[in-house]
């Protein structure tokens, strides 16, 4: 992609959030804060480096709530596109897609990324982002042929390579990869009975579509509860603050340390650590550490 040209960023956050329920029964897990902002905020931020035609945020459960939270960043072109019916990724990517040979960015809504998002996207052929892990049997991995991506493999019993798909694609067509995932879903073709991308990836392989890849070191992994609060420990670890506290928020005769105070919160009498606490609620006379408090 050249530096100029404009990109579409499509980021899938449609889901219910089971892993963080009875929390996500109140809210969508994108907006769970992590260090000073929700997970969504930080994924935003992070992409205002690249020349950006349009955010499409796939969204589902509590819409309306995404939809007010991104009112946050009028600079940005975002739409959101309501999935009725979660049928896989590939089925989310795809109703953000237009049939047009432009590329996309393609970034999982539970995932922060601290990269060089311009030259992950500064690629002539499509870019998957990689992480080197010591269980990719757990993953979904790529398989490689002299440093060029030959094979999409989820969770392989015999894995071949330890480079896991960590949610960050660069794809240099949409209308190839609509015409993947559109193959897969005439085809019939799932995985867990779900459409996933990485089946589209496959037929854009056999269709004579390059893929390179970019190791990426580390990233911050919000998807389940014990990683997002690790992800909000190293947030704060690297900011001025250690803590977050809503200005509406009070906080009497307590130690904080890597806590977000959300908006209404009363916090009295008690020593926190790495504690998220949602909104308008009240901890009184209690010594937490690595927890997610509220709805």
């Amino acid at each position: 992609m050249n530096q100029n040209n404009l990109i579409d960023v499509i980021i899938p956050v449609a889901g219910k959030g089971e892993r963080f329920y009875p929390i996500t029964k109140y809210t969508q897990k994108c907006l769970l804060p992590v260090g000073d902002k929700p997970i969504l905020g930080h994924i935003l931020s992070r992409i205002q480096s690249l020349n950006i035609k349009s955010v499409k945020l796939i969204t589902g459960h509590f819409e309306n709530k995404v939809k007010e939270y991104v009112e946050n960043y009028k600079n940005l072109n975002i739409a959101c596109i309501y999935q009725s019916e979660q049928l896989g990724l590939a089925h989310a990517i795809k109703l953000g897609l237009q049939n047009i040979e432009n590329p996309v960015l393609i970034i999982l809504g539970d995932s922060i990324f601290d990269i060089d998002y311009v030259d992950f996207c500064n690629k002539t052929k499509s870019n998957i982002g990689v992480l080197e892990v010591e269980d990719p049997e757990r993953y979904g991995i790529i398989e490689l042929d002299q440093d060029k991506i030959i094979k999409f493999i989820e969770k392989p019993k015999n894995p071949k390579s330890n480079l896991a798909q960590i949610g960050i694609y660069y794809i240099h067509s949409q209308k190839k990869l609509l015409n993947a995932i559109n193959k897969i879903i005439t085809s019939n073709i799932q995985t867990k009975n779900e459409y996933q991308l990485p089946d589209a990836f496959q037929i854009m392989i056999k269709d004579k579509n390059m893929f390179e890849y970019t190791k990426i070191n580390e990233y911050l992994d919000c998807g389940i509860k014990k990683n997002l609060l690790a992800s909000n420990k190293k947030i704060f670890s690297s900011m001025k603050s250690s803590n977050f506290i809503s200005l509406t928020a009070q906080v009497i005769n307590s130690n904080l340390k890597y806590c977000h105070i959300s908006p209404g919160c009363i916090i009295e009498n008690s020593s926190l650590k790495n504690v998220i606490v949602l909104n308008d609620t009240l901890i009184k006379n209690k010594i937490l550490e690595n927890e997610i408090i509220g709805s």
